[in-house]
Formats: structure tokens, C-alpha cells, sequence
């Protein structure tokens, strides 16, 4: 079969008039389409493989058969190439029904986050990390080659293992979405769940764990920047709760023997947010640096230590987990996925500690005979 020619109107015209469309392949899954008509002038088309075996089309433009093209309703095969390439990815004056592009699902999963009174953060922060060129790829057409490139190409570019699986979770999320809002994109699954498997071994248990007498003594060095500054590092080491939640605080959640403190918007569930926004100093790491110093902690000590602490020591006093993972805000498995080995180094005082002694009051000392 020769091959076919769309490139000039000479070229076009000698192609026999018909209603199937001539084709010529653009990207893997998106052909540019010719319609040669009767008249003489013939019309382009996009045609893009709909995600379950099959293909959507759209007339867009004529061709330049017979008049100057215009950039508009009238295009040479280069500009007509160029808008189907465009409206297979999702760009401007797109066909309404083509499949969502990976921009598109993201911008929709930020919608929806944002809808639930979740924090937004998660969808922006995979467009921070995802190249242009994969933005505008379908998601009905993305291949897992593509998506291991780009997961494999953070850790060529710096990120930790443990940050890149914090990126892909929320970009499998936000492909998941789209999958239930259009059959096409689900049928494409497998290309996100193979090629943006989570890298192992991330998950390590924490080591900026403080004694007691460290973190009163970072108390008490944080009082001497300041009076309000003291007292923020003093909560903090007393609730273990995250900055971005006693931000939320405001004097209500004080109540005479306790502290409300406010849900995070992390994991999972619909959680409301209930607290007004309450300002606290944004840059609280210079003056904790400070304060470590004068501890004299070991240095690269973070306030997030404090958290780590609060549930270190709770666990070591013997608070059943369930207990400690609702205090804090967070679940039982990731208090076992990260403090478990902390917690091992302890395990012979805490079961001893545990252990009922049944000697009897009377009882005296035998001595044992030899057989």
C-alpha cells in the first residue's frame, strides 16, 4: 500500500474523495486526519485513541486545498498537525468528550480536595514536579515506561525515596479520580499503578527522640528569646501535636485542665475544619536553632523532635498505642512503621514492667539436693 501523502494540496488532491478519513500516524495513539470531499477542499481531523480499544475523532479545520489557510478554520497540514496534537493533549478548543489529560485530572483532584475541606497542598505539589510534557499527555494514553521514567528521574534529580513516594501518592490519587469520572482513563490503570509503584524501604524509625531533661532544657532556652516564643516550644513539647495544628488554636480550645487541639488535614477521611486560623510566628527556625544550641542538643535538632518525644515517651510509660495515635493525630501503623525500633531498645523494661510477681509472701528457700 503507498504511503500516504498529506502535506501539500498537490499531494491531497489525489486522493480519491471518500467518507473514512486518511491517516497518518502524529504520536503513539494520535493520528491526523484528511476527509477528501467532492469539492475539492477537504476537512482535518484528530484522531485519538479513546482508552478502551477504539478511537474518538473531531473535524476541526479545512485544509488549505483551495484557499489560503488562515490559522483558524483554514490550516496547511504543519498547522493542522500541530492543533491535533494540541487537542489529542487537552489543550485550547479541545473536543468536549476526549479523556482528561494529567494537568486536567490534577486540576480536578486540587477541586476536590479543596470541595472536602482538604488540604490542597497534595495536587500541588505533584504539578511542582511533573514535566510540561507529561501535563499534556492523555491520561488515557500514558504508558508505564513514561510514568517509571519520570518517578525514576526524581531520585536522579536528588529527591529522597521517602519525598518521592510522598509525591506519588497523591498523583496515583488524583489519576484514580479521574478513572471514576471517565471508564476510558480506568481502562489505563495499570499504567499508573505499575509505573508509579511506591520505592521501598522508606519508612525508618525516627531518631530525633529527646530525653526528658533535653526537652526541658530546650524549653527553658526558648524562654529566653522571648516570653511568647518559650511558650510555643512549651506546648509544643507538651501536646506533641503538629505547628500547622496549634496555628489553629485559638483561646477557646483552652479549657481548665486541657487543651483542644485541632485535627490535622492529614490521612484520610473528611475532617471539618472547625478553628479559625490563628497567626504564629512563620519563621520559628532561627529561633529554635537558638535555643538547640543553647541546650546544647545535638545539632540539626528540629521542633518536630518534640512531636517524636511527646510520643516516644508516651509509649515508654506504657499508654496502649490506640491511645498515643489519638492523642497525636495519627494511626497506629505509622507509630509501629516508624517508632518500632526505637521501642525495641526498650522492650526488657517494658515487659518487665508489665510482669506480675507471684512469689508467694511465705515462701521460703529450699535447698536443692543432688540426685
Amino acid at each position: 500500500m503507498a504511503k500516504i501523502n498529506l502535506q501539500t494540496p498537490t499531494s491531497r488532491a489525489r486522493l480519491a474523495p471518500r467518507g473514512k478519513p486518511y491517516k497518518i500516524t502524529l504520536l503513539p495513539g494520535v493520528h491526523l486526519g484528511y476527509r477528501a470531499a467532492q469539492s475539492g477542499t477537504g476537512a482535518w481531523i484528530v484522531i485519538a485513541s479513546n482508552g478502551k480499544g477504539g478511537y474518538w475523532t473531531y473535524a476541526f479545520a479545512h485544509a488549505d486545498d483551495r484557499q489560503p489557510a488562515d490559522g483558524q478554520k483554514v490550516l496547511t497540514y504543519e498547522q493542522a498537525a500541530l492543533r491535533a496534537r494540541a487537542l489529542a493533549r487537552g489543550d485550547a478548543n479541545a473536543a468536549a468528550d476526549r479523556p482528561a489529560t494529567i494537568g486536567e485530572a490534577i486540576t480536578a483532584y486540587e477541586t476536590d480536595l479543596t470541595t472536602r475541606g482538604r488540604n490542597a497542598y497534595n495536587a500541588r505539589l505533584v504539578r511542582t514536579h511533573m514535566p510540561a510534557h507529561l501535563l499534556a499527555q492523555p491520561l488515557s494514553l500514558v504508558t508505564v515506561k513514561q510514568l517509571r521514567s519520570w518517578r525514576d528521574g526524581l531520585i536522579k534529580g536528588g529527591m529522597l525515596p521517602a519525598t518521592v513516594n510522598r509525591v506519588l501518592k497523591p498523583t496515583c490519587a488524583s489519576f484514580s479520580l479521574a478513572g471514576k469520572l471517565d471508564d476510558r482513563v480506568a481502562a489505563n490503570a495499570q499504567a499508573w499503578k505499575v509505573g508509579l509503584e511506591a520505592l521501598p524501604n522508606t519508612v525508618t524509625a525516627r531518631e530525633a527522640v529527646l530525653t526528658d531533661a533535653q526537652v526541658l532544657a530546650v524549653v527553658a532556652a526558648a524562654y529566653k528569646t522571648s516570653e511568647q516564643f518559650g511558650l510555643y516550644v512549651q506546648v509544643h513539647a507538651e501536646v506533641g501535636a503538629r505547628s500547622s495544628q496549634l496555628a489553629r488554636l485559638t483561646m477557646r480550645d483552652l479549657e481548665r485542665d486541657r487543651l483542644m487541639v485541632p485535627a490535622s488535614k492529614k490521612g484520610r477521611g473528611d475532617r471539618k475544619a472547625d478553628r479559625t486560623p490563628v497567626p504564629l510566628t512563620a519563621n520559628h527556625r532561627l529561633a529554635f536553632m537558638q535555643a538547640v544550641r543553647a541546650a546544647k542538643l545535638p545539632a540539626g535538632t528540629t521542633i518536630y523532635a518534640l512531636r517524636h518525644s511527646s510520643i516516644a515517651r508516651a509509649l515508654l510509660r506504657g499508654l496502649p498505642i490506640k491511645v498515643v495515635g489519638d492523642w497525636h493525630d495519627t494511626s497506629t501503623s505509622q507509630i509501629e512503621a516508624h517508632y518500632g525500633r526505637f521501642i525495641k531498645h526498650h522492650y526488657d523494661d517494658l515487659v518487665r514492667g508489665a510482669l506480675l510477681d507471684t512469689t508467694p509472701a511465705t515462701a521460703a528457700i529450699v535447698p536443692l539436693r543432688r540426685a
